[in-house]
């Protein structure tokens, strides 16, 4: 009966989130603004960077909110990355709540 169950529990995982058991490198699944953003930071001289990050146990602290957890799933596509900036300042003037 355990034995049962837990097939079912892996089938169903499986389906549920079948990209997280056949990605070998999880380097593909990041956004490209995610990789612009850690390629910019990579480039900072050493004397702007926080000695804070550069501890591995941090780093891997502060990884683990970011996890996938219940219905959340992985953003390929962002429609807000399709709104000219200008739009945006046009909105929030026209409303009062940015000034120039």
């Amino acid at each position: 009966m355990l034995r049962l169950a837990v097939f079912i529990t892996l089938i169903s995982i499986s389906a549920a989130a079948p990209h997280l058991l056949l990605v070998e490198n999880p380097a593909p699944l990041a956004h490209p603004a995610v990789l612009a953003n850690d390629a910019q930071e990579a480039a900072l001289p050493d004397h702007f960077k926080n000695d804070f990050y550069k501890n591995p146990h941090i780093v891997a602290r502060l990884a683990e909110p970011s996890w996938f957890g219940y219905k959340e799933a992985l953003v390929t596509h962002r429609e807000s990355d399709q709104i000219p900036r200008q739009k945006v300042y046009e909105i929030l003037h026209n409303a009062g709540l940015a000034r120039r």
